[in-house]
């Protein structure tokens, strides 16, 4: 059954979740890395509620706005236009006193000035979903899980 919202109320379940990021946990998100402050973004009905150094999404969705991308290859400028989505499943706001190992060494990874989606950085091989995936505030950012 989906729950359907009003816009006074949809606000006010996103204020009750900026208070509470434990509420987020089986909701669907969009997390995004952002370049500038080094961490993730999650959001929720489009609004940034969590900044965390660690994430993980189940059923996942690989995403890249290809006139985002095309403005960043014109410009130069980097702007938000490449997501991943899925359920919330666990995170770590920042700043995180301890952030986790990956689980596995698969990473995933996306370049807006060379690449057009998300692949798998080892074989090149495109990924548009996964099933599990850990988003972690290292040098590698994303790692496959299954």
């Amino acid at each position: 059954m989906k729950l359907i919202l009003n816009e006074a109320q949809n606000e006010q379940l996103i204020t009750q979740i900026k208070k509470d990021p434990e509420l987020l946990v089986g909701k669907k998100v969009k997390v995004y890395y952002d370049v500038n402050r080094h961490m993730f973004s999650v959001t929720y009905s489009g609004i940034v509620v969590l900044k965390a150094d660690y994430v993980r999404l189940e059923n996942c969705t690989f995403l890249v706005g290809e006139k985002g991308r095309e403005r960043v290859r014109a410009e130069g400028q980097k702007n938000v236009h490449a997501y991943v989505t899925g359920t919330l499943t666990d995170y770590c706001k920042n700043p995180c006193e301890v952030i986790p190992q990956p689980e596995t060494g698969i990473v995933i990874t996306y370049n807006p000035k060379r690449d057009e989606f998300f692949h798998i950085k080892d074989t090149g091989e495109m990924i548009k979903k996964a099933e599990e995936v850990e988003m972690i505030n290292r040098e590698n950012k994303i790692f496959l899980i299954k």
